[in-house]
Formats: structure tokens, sequence, C-alpha cells
């Protein structure tokens, strides 16, 4: 019955396409250049000073991996072998932190970090020196006995079980692995060669004790070749690897952006590699979602899945769980302060997002200021919509009461306009509406993110990537 979801849905619902992935609401788009270095400032001491205590999560941002994948959408700077252009960018790392330490010593403040999570890029990349360095300047903002969680994202080609240890010794208690798929085939498409028993010599028992908070998959559905049965097999064998927590993603095709997605699927330059269409990603992730589901993993949000003894199938059984660009986490932070080029926190009610381009991101460092490329402050419509989205997204149903109390409206009447926008989800059985609440059927929660997108207030003016 699930490969049957597409039958008889409204072609109009069909033609909103999954870019609208809602890590931020509004879109960074719609972020104002005008927005800086004092601006963050403001907000950052705004935050720490009315919620001193609010746990934060620190994520910082490592440029540049050895080799290019070509459906990656991350910002990676460029791809080196150079490891002078990773120290050099670590030490404008550095300098950024050492901002924040002047910050808070300027203003006798004491951020209660509770989380750091290293990503990028690729972590792994980086030298034993230079990430015993990192780890130190770390330490310096933050209380590393404090954290609950360190976590990092892992690169099983330059990975071993030697460096596993390595990174348990200083500290990190989760990791998170890129696999993207098991299947030779399709690993050749996407430029990312990565042979099964790479992964299946760093997931052994003295993993699981070496990483108390659990190991995570990445993987993504719509890559060239991926077929019903060899996605499958990839998501059978996970279940078989037994990681805590799988990432289910659709591929996110931003080829504007990111030029080197062409090569997936450039018959101009004689590739023949063709990417699945709309209905074929939506058949590959019914079948991946049968498949882990049957091997005992819990959804735990629109694209993610948890075994049910992982603290995030627990906090969304407790309806704690939250959602981000890092993914579904156990509800146990808000805010995010982010570091280096191109990074983005989330401040309270506050976006700002790091620059892009390494030479402005140094210029501004050297200045004494925060590199800060753009920014957005939420007001209350923002922050209506956002949860509403969120929680959608997340636990694909949303009561109204909850809003009317926490924002002082009547949620009929304020979302008159996206209620009615509804009708062809109810029509197509997506979506019921029922003592005052917004339900996603099952057959619905593959559609949930063009249900979320009925409630965003910018979708007229909204690019399509």
């Amino acid at each position: 019955m699930r490969l049957q979801m597409l039958n008889h849905v409204d072609p109009n619902i069909l033609q909103i396409t999954n870019a609208f992935m809602y890590t931020e609401y509004p879109h960074k788009s719609f972020w104002s250049t005008s927005v800086g270095d004092k601006d963050y400032r403001s907000a950052l001491l705004e935050l720490l000073t009315n919620e001193p205590t609010t746990p934060l999560l620190l994520y910082v941002h490592i440029l540049y991996c050895t080799e290019l994948c070509w459906f990656c959408t991350c910002h990676i700077g460029e791809i080196t072998k150079d490891q002078n252009k990773r120290k050099n960018y670590l030490g404008m790392l550095y300098s950024e932190i050492r901002l924040l330490r002047e910050f808070f010593n300027q203003h006798s403040l004491t951020p209660n970090f509770t989380e750091i999570h290293l990503g990028g890029g690729s972590p792994t990349d980086l030298t034993i020196p230079d990430f015993d360095c990192l780890v130190e300047n770390l330490g310096s903002i933050v209380n590393m006995e404090n954290l609950s969680e360190f976590s990092i994202e892992i690169d099983p080609r330059h990975t071993t079980r030697e460096m596993l240890r390595y990174y348990h010794d200083k500290g990190i208690n989760r990791i998170s692995m890129g696999i993207q798929d098991f299947d030779p085939k399709v690993q050749g498409a996407i430029n990312r060669v990565q042979p099964i028993k790479l992964v299946e010599d760093l997931m052994s028992n003295e993993t699981d004790d070496l990483f108390s908070n659990g190991v995570n998959f990445d993987i993504i559905c719509g890559l060239p070749h991926q077929t019903k049965e060899t996605i499958r097999r990839t998501a059978a064998e996970c279940v078989r690897l037994s990681p805590d927590r799988i990432c289910l993603n659709y591929l996110h095709l931003a080829p504007h952006f990111t030029k080197h997605q062409s090569l997936m699927s450039d018959g101009k330059h004689g590739r023949p590699d063709r990417l699945p269409d709309y209905y074929e990603r939506k058949e590959l992730f019914a079948v991946a979602l049968e498949t882990l589901t049957q091997g005992g993993y819990v959804r735990t949000g629109y694209d993610h899945f948890a075994k049910p003894t992982d603290s995030v199938a627990r906090a969304m059984a407790d309806g704690k769980m939250h959602w981000n660009a890092l993914g579904v986490t156990a509800g146990r932070y808000d805010s995010i302060l982010s570091v280096g080029v191109h990074s983005y926190s989330t401040l309270g009610n506050y976006y700002f997002q790091n620059f892009y381009d390494v030479q402005k991101y140094q210029e501004a460092l050297e200045q004494g200021l925060f590199p800060i490329f753009r920014g957005h402050k939420q007001n209350q419509d923002d922050l209506m919509r956002r949860d509403v989205i969120q929680t959608l997204r997340s636990f694909f149903s949303i009561g109204f009461e909850g809003i009317d109390a926490k924002y002082g409206i009547n949620f009929e009447n304020y979302f008159k306009e996206e209620l009615a926008s509804l009708d062809s989800y109810i029509k197509d059985e997506l979506v019921e509406i029922k003592n005052r609440a917004i339900i996603v059927t099952e057959k619905g929660h593959q559609f949930t993110n063009t249900i979320c997108y009925v409630f965003d207030a910018y979708k007229k003016s909204r690019p399509r990537f």
C-alpha cells in the first residue's frame, strides 16, 4: 500500500518540490545583509543576560574536504589535501573563538554550553596535532566537563578504529557517519566510493562502548541508479549494522549554487546517469521506511529514524523532540552559537550567518568584528509559523490550543486562509482537521514538507532552487 501513495493525489500538490526543508524559518534568502557585528553582540548579550542558564549548543564548521562528493550541498570551501590551508583556517577560527571569549569576559558572562558538534567539510581530515589544538581552543570558552554531548561527523574513508579511540579520548561521545548509499554503482555515480567493509570495520562492540550517546548514519534518497531494490538492500544493511539513529534525507538539488551536482546527471557531457524523478524518490523513501521500521526503528519526524531506546525516540514520545539544521535532537537546547565560515547561529529570536567568503571572514576578524554576513530578528508571526511548521514536521500533528495559549491568538481566525488551503490535502486524505488539531495521516507523512509550505508567509517571493 505504501508504494501506491502517489495515486489520486492532486497534481498541484506533487508539483511543490522537496526543496523546502525549513531548517530555519524564514529561509536564509530573506535575512538582511544590513545585520552585522553590533546586532550580533546585542542579541548575544540579551540572551545570556536574560537567560544565563539556557542550554547552548556550540557548532564548529571545519572547512575543506580532500575529495568532492557530487551530491554535496555543504559549504566546503574547496577540495584540497593541503594541511597548511586547514591550519590557516583553524587560525581564523581561533580568532573568532577569542572574540567570543573577550566578549564573555567583558560582560562577566558564563555561557551554559552543554553540547558541541563538529561539522563541515570534514573534521576527520584534521591531523591529530591540529585536532588537539582545536579542542584546547574550544575549552577556552566551554567547560568541557559540563558537556552532555560532544559529537563529530565522520568520513569512514578517512577514519580508523584507532582514530575512533582517539576521538573518544578527546571527549567525543557521539559520531555521525556519512554513508549515503551502500550500492557500489550508486557510490560511483556520486564520486563517493566507500566499500561497506570500511563501515563494518568501524561498527564494533567497542564503538558502542566508546560512544555512549550513539552512532548515526546519513543516507540520501534520490541518488542516480537508486532503485527500490538497491535502497532496500542499503536500508537492510543499516538494520544489520545497527546504528542508533538514521537520517534518510532526500537529495537536495541546488545546481545554481552547487554546480558540481550536474556531474551526477549531465547528459550533455556524456554522463548517462539519471536522477530518480519526484515519484520515484517517494517510492524509494517508502521502501526504505518499510525496511527500517520492520527492522525495529521508530520514525522520528519527517526523515529521521531511531532505535526505541535512543534519547530522540524517547523525546519524541514525550513531545520534547526538536529539529534543526543538525537533524532531530532530544530537545536539550534551544539556541545554537556557531563559529566558522558560513555557519549560522540561532540566538533566542535571532538568526545570524557568517560570511561564506573566507577572505571576508578573515578581514572581519582582523578588524575585531564578528564575521556576520546576514541575519534576521523573528517577529511574532515568524515565531508562530516556525512553531507550526516544525511541530508538524516533527510530530505530524499540531493542536490549536497550544498555539492559542502561547501567542494569545485564535488559531482558526489567524490561520483562516491557511486552513482553507488545506482542503485539497484533506480531499486527498493527506490531512485531517478534527478536535481543533491538524493531523497528517500516514499517507500524508511523505508530503509533510509540502503541507508545511501552506504556512510559509514568504512563499510568494521565495526563490525556487
